[in-house]
């Protein structure tokens, strides 16, 4: 189950996905999911979302001209001081020192 909801996270990133959203869809108690989650993979379920978000923004910088706001909203940011402040967070820097440094 728990491998069905990391492809699951990889598919729909971008979504609104919710721990409780995935745990009606897979029948389990949310909390007890939040439990199963953080045991396998060290973060919480919301930690684990926004590190992978985090990553394939990293990834669209390095190999793509998009905009920041575009990327921001294509991994499932819709606000982008939130996304900078999130990625400054994750990565160290802002996203576009980022890009330029890379």
């Amino acid at each position: 189950m728990l491998g069905e909801i990391e492809r699951e996270i990889r598919e729909n990133y971008a979504k609104n996905i919710t721990l409780k959203s995935l745990s009606e869809k897979y029948y389990v108690n949310s909390a007890y999911l939040g439990q199963l989650f953080r045991k396998k993979n060290g973060q919480s379920f919301k930690d684990y979302l926004n590190n992978y978000r985090m990553e394939r923004a990293a990834d669209l910088l390095l190999h793509t001209d998009k905009k920041i706001v575009e990327i921001a909203e294509e991994v499932g940011y819709h606000d982008l001081d939130y996304f900078v402040n999130r990625f400054i967070l994750v990565k160290g820097c802002t996203p576009a020192k980022f890009r330029r440094e890379a």
